[in-house]
């Protein structure tokens, strides 16, 4: 069940973090410790698993993601050593980040947001 994550916002503090953190358990790098859907009486078919998640969104800054993750990282938020393992993931992540829609009238900014959603769901084939 390949299940897209769009974040608004995607290079926020709160979003890297929870990218990081998603993408290092997949990899199995860190366990799910404090993670309330891994628990028994939670986990079920109906909740995608950790490796169908896709992420992207939009947001207005343009430090890369990777670049966020790192900042995060040396303010003791996240560990280093996950920010460096997960680069490539990162960068892969970073692909999927577009401008948030800004300009033209609100009817045209929510087609550009809608027309983003589209193209996501198509490319990764989500569910």
């Amino acid at each position: 069940m390949r299940t897209g994550v769009w974040l608004v916002g995607a290079r926020g503090s709160v979003a890297t973090t929870s990218i990081v953190g998603a993408l290092a358990l997949r990899s199995g790098l860190t366990a799910p410790i404090g993670c309330v859907t891994e628990l028994p009486q939670v986990r079920g078919p109906a909740l995608p698993s950790f490796s169908d998640l896709v992420f992207g969104g939009h947001d207005p800054v343009l430090t890369p993601l990777a670049k966020r993750a790192e900042a995060l990282a040396a303010a003791g938020v996240v560990p280093g050593r996950l920010v460096a393992a997960l680069a490539d993931d990162l960068a892969v992540v970073e692909d999927d980040i577009r401008p948030a829609p800004s300009g033209g009238t609100p009817a045209e900014r929510v087609a550009r947001v809608v027309a983003d959603l589209a193209d996501f769901r198509r490319r990764h084939d989500l569910d």
